[in-house]
């Protein structure tokens, strides 16, 4: 019986009950759009750089990462990667060699980040071969892949040679001439200005580091925490190891996301106030306009406690149906945008590059999203609602009717 009254009550004033779903809707929305576009950036950020190319988790020799020579590097050993895999939450280790080395085409010279990779294994990530938009991926130690950036400095195309010469293990001259396979989009423009790959062998062998890697990428299970596995990790080994997670590697990274994302939290804050404001002056409106319609209930006999639990239930359902309603409209927008990102114009693309970022906003889908901004906004109304229940407390029937 009160669902059924509850119902009529909502509809009896169309158009108050309208506006009221509506403003609710409407800051759904806007928090679900903006949330979705920030998050999304940001995943799309650690993916390019993380997820694809760094990993996650890192082991190297002692102090590599501080001097970044191959003196520190460490020997691929199948006991070390056996022993890491039986961690639970880890899916698989993957061997890589990186050097640095000057790279050369007839006159002009640039400096390159080498990248010994096995192919088969770097699959378990973002393959190679699926960042290749011209040629293919090398198939033996005389080819190389290399970043557009890198294509574009040298002007190179597919079958071209690059002469590439530097420091070997141990102070060994390092020299060779490779022809180039394929060009490789990192979806980083850092990364594409200086990348080459080729297989752990080929740079073995260039290098004169038989056996020889710099880092094992620890590749993680979905949903695994990388912090609580670095320290599993590190409690297995000893102390010729260094292991670090993403987030130490590039700290960068992480205060860039963190300083924006606080941003972009201070900007919801402030949506967040407007729509509070906003809801309670639709409440308080309709409170006003049926303050009439509660005196005469309450003089006929009904009991306050059950006028107030109608009034609640009225704004629950009326909220639940803004919430629904906002999360209705935002999901397919943000769906698009993800599966076709907003492509940045003009000044926008060129300052997100200089930073070292694809200039590109693809749109975040996690369903957290709007379950975290619809509880929100569904809980400041419930707090609003404690305002008409307060009037009907202490309603004095005569007064309200003479209203």
């Amino acid at each position: 019986m009160n669902l059924k009254l509850v119902w009529r009550n909502i509809w009896r004033n169309r158009k108050r009950s309208i506006i009221t779903i509506v403003s609710i809707a409407l800051a759904v929305f806007l928090a679900i759009f903006m949330r979705s576009m920030q998050l999304g950036m940001y995943a799309n950020m650690i993916e390019n750089v993380v997820g694809s190319y760094t990993g996650y988790i890192q082991i190297h020799g002692k102090n590599y990462w501080e001097e970044k020579t191959l003196d520190n590097s460490l020997k691929y050993e199948k006991d070390l990667e056996g022993s890491i895999l039986e961690i639970n939450g880890i899916e698989a280790v993957i061997p890589r060699l990186e050097s640095f080395s000057l790279a050369s085409n007839d006159t002009v010279t640039k400096g390159v980040y080498i990248n010994g990779v096995i192919p088969e294994k770097e699959k378990l990530i973002k393959p190679i071969s699926s960042r290749i938009i011209r040629g293919e991926l090398f198939k033996n130690n005389g080819q190389i892949c290399i970043g557009k950036g890198v294509s574009k400095f040298f002007n190179l195309k597919i079958g071209d040679t690059l002469v590439i010469i530097g420091q070997g293990y141990h102070g060994m001259s390092a020299a060779g001439k490779f022809h180039i396979a394929g060009i490789v989009d990192m979806k980083n423009p850092t990364l594409n200005n200086m990348s080459v790959f080729m297989s752990l062998k080929a740079l073995q062998n260039y290098l004169s580091a038989d056996g020889i890697i710099t880092n094992l990428i620890v590749v993680k299970e979905e949903g695994s925490d990388e912090k609580s596995l670095r320290k599993i990790i590190e409690n297995k080994l000893h102390d010729d190891y260094e292991i670090m997670t993403w987030q130490e590697m590039l700290p960068e990274l992480e205060q860039t996301i963190l300083i924006d994302s606080i941003g972009g939290l201070l900007m919801v804050a402030i949506l967040y106030m407007i729509i509070t404001f906003g809801i309670f002056g639709t409440i308080l409106m309709m409170t006003q306009e049926r303050m009439y319609e509660f005196g005469v209930m309450v003089a006929i006999g009904m009991k306050k406690i059950k006028l107030m639990v109608i009034v609640l239930i009225e704004t629950i359902m009326l909220t639940l149906l803004g919430v629904l309603l906002g999360i209705i409209a935002v999901m397919p927008i943000s769906y698009y945008f993800h599966l076709n990102p907003y492509v940045l114009p003009g000044d926008q693309a060129v300052v997100m590059e200089k930073f070292g970022f694809e200039s590109v906003v693809p749109f975040s889908i996690d369903y957290q999203i709007p379950l975290y901004h619809g509880l929100l906004i569904f809980a400041i109304a419930l707090i609003i609602t404690f305002y008409p229940l307060i009037i009907i407390a202490k309603l004095k029937p005569l007064k309200a009717m003479k209203i």
